[in-house]
């Protein structure tokens, strides 16, 4: 007798967060600012350092890597990047600080099913970045690409889970949209750097490398760069990404307002 009303309920809240789910889509698709990070960053990249790639066909740094191979890996962790410390922590702030959270906690919409249709949103154009990433590179610039399916999928739960764990945590902690925006724009460029946008951590060498390579983005960026061409990620970066996203998530959960 009683199992009916709870499925009554169940439904009725599974309605409420598709309505929240649609409502959320289409404020995306009015300001297209994940679109146009999320997705239009990585495809402009991608072109830019493909043709840089049919221009020097020869490796880098004696890798045995081209430039277009080197960065399938690098411009998935900044589409992550874009989507996870810039689109999602903005977006959240700007709902606290028009007071939208504040309504949700008192309607029976709970503010962390908002917080769920983001992420949804977000991962989305994540998965759709890492698909042009992928099949553009390789279609249309040749890369060599021979992704081991379950290192690959690690890698990408791993690389994901950082970017927005650490973009929960600027929601958490900044008092503006004014400051979201600087703080942001900082992070983004720094991850830009330590994924390798700039310069490959072999090029470098010596501290910078190892900074780059167990840095949150570099860190994605090397168990991506592995698990692309089919080989075992190293445990070691693996195991960075495991700390950091779990490091990030406590901050965020300790430290996150809804008003």
């Amino acid at each position: 007798m009683t199992s009916v009303p709870s499925e009554s309920k169940e439904k009725k809240s599974r309605g409420r967060f598709s309505e929240l789910l649609k409502v959320e889509v289409k404020l995306a698709l009015r300001t297209p600012m994940g679109l146009g990070m999320g997705i239009g960053i990585p495809i402009v990249l991608l072109v830019v350092f493909g043709l840089i790639g049919v221009a020097n066909p020869g490796n880098v740094a004696g890798t045995g890597l081209t430039v277009i191979d080197l960065y399938v890996p690098t411009l998935m962790v900044i589409a992550f990047a874009c989507l996870g410390i810039y689109v999602m922590p903005l977006t959240l702030v700007r709902y606290r600080e028009m007071g939208w959270l504040r309504r949700l906690s008192t309607t029976p919409e709970s503010p962390s099913r908002l917080l769920a249709a983001q992420s949804i949103i977000n991962l989305v154009l994540a998965l759709a970045a890492i698909l042009i990433v992928i099949f553009g590179s390789e279609l249309i610039f040749g890369a060599p690409l021979d992704v081991s399916i379950p290192y690959f999928v690690l890698s990408v739960i791993l690389s994901i889970a950082v970017m927005f764990s650490l973009g929960l945590v600027v929601a958490a902690l900044v008092p503006s949209q004014q400051v979201a925006t600087g703080a942001c724009g900082g992070l983004i460029f720094l991850s830009f750097f330590l994924s390798g946008l700039w310069v490959q951590p072999a090029q470098v060498g010596g501290t910078l490398a190892t900074i780059m390579y167990y840095s949150p983005s570099g860190a994605a960026d090397r168990v991506l760069l592995y698990s692309v061409f089919n080989a075992t990620p190293p445990y070691t970066s693996m195991v960075a990404l495991v700390v950091y996203a779990a490091i990030f998530a406590f901050i965020a959960i300790r430290y996150f307002r809804w008003e």
